[in-house]
């Protein structure tokens, strides 16, 4: 196990590399760039031609894209990200630890409850296959799972935060202008506004977990080792839980190589619809923007999340499934 983990981590390296690289080029292709507001796109009074250049060799921006590259690499190598192109000049590192912790807050609930909601059904699906409740639940997780994201998003504005008589509200995180006495008021309004994009996150995609894992358990139930517990005269609700979904969780586990990037990038949709400042939306500003340090760390940041989800799936398939060797 050690030296397919020594591997593993060793072909993390090529990986990685090859993602930046990508992402560099793509975002030099880009049309536009940072100095293209300073250039008068959006300025009623835009800078000289002396001052864009003055401020192109500030930023690093006149020399050659092989030198940018390398500089960039360099930094990276030491952990150091730079400081954004943006007139703010903030420190990247700062800017993504900010988002980050609002990403991570929301996506961590959304994905506990998605396997803690959508694992259940997918196991009483799969033991009540072809009946009633299966036949419900399979036509309403279709559904669900056929609405896009930002279609749920809106359902969930139009239900609860609109009207004379609003539930929750609607944008941020916290309530405009409002002072907090304490903590725990604080941690409340933060709640109070969480709740409607958790529970967006969590329905998109709670039904793919959920048909994961009924696949997987219907599977199970099917094979012979699950015929010879029920002629031992085992219980069904034994032969389901210690048998059946030990082996047909596996489906779910693969899920997580996904979760992991999805986590740490955020939700694209729903963090611009409600007006949340995480990574998701971070990586949207930036790109438009053409803020080339932030682009490229959270390309980094998302890369190796995806990597430690690979590397987490095979884990958890030898811990359920002893049988599976490394190679």
């Amino acid at each position: 196990m050690r030296s397919w983990l020594l591997r593993r981590l060793l072909l993390c390296v090529p990986t990685l590399l090859g993602l930046t690289l990508v992402t560099f080029c793509l975002s030099r292709l880009a049309p536009g760039g940072p100095l293209a507001e300073l250039a008068g796109i959006e300025q009623s009074k835009p800078l000289t031609q002396a001052q864009l250049d003055a401020t192109a060799r500030l930023l690093g921006l006149d020399r050659p894209l092989p030198a940018q590259y390398a500089d960039w690499l360099w930094r990276f190598v030491r952990l150091d990200f730079g400081e954004s192109l943006l007139p703010d000049h903030r420190s990247v590192r700062a800017k993504i630890g900010e988002a980050f912790a609002v990403s991570f807050f929301l996506q961590a609930f959304a994905v506990l409850l998605m396997y803690g909601i959508g694992v259940p059904l997918g196991v009483l699906g799969a033991a009540k296959e072809g009946r009633r409740v299966d036949r419900v639940l399979s036509a309403g997780l279709f559904l669900l799972h056929s609405m896009p994201t930002l279609l749920i998003a809106t359902v969930l504005i139009l239900l609860f935060s609109t009207g004379p008589h609003a539930l929750l509200p609607m944008t941020g995180l916290t309530t405009p202008g409002l002072r907090h006495e304490s903590t725990a008021a604080l941690l409340a309004d933060v709640a109070r506004h969480s709740i409607l994009p958790v529970i967006c996150l969590t329905l998109a995609g709670l039904a793919g977990i959920s048909r994961y894992a009924r696949a997987g358990v219907i599977e199970a139930l099917r094979q012979p080792y699950i015929q010879a517990a029920r002629a031992r005269g085992l219980p069904e609700r034994r032969v389901l839980s210690r048998h059946a979904l030990r082996n047909g969780i596996l489906p779910v586990v693969t899920l997580l190589a996904s979760v992991f990037p999805w986590l740490v990038g955020g939700s694209v949709a729903v963090e611009t619809l409600f007006g949340l400042p995480g990574l998701g939306r971070l990586s949207t500003d930036s790109i438009l923007a053409r803020d080339y340090p932030t682009v490229m760390a959270l390309s980094v940041l998302v890369g190796v999340a995806a990597m430690l989800g690979f590397l987490l799936t095979d884990l958890l398939y030898v811990a359920l499934r002893r049988r599976i060797e490394f190679t």
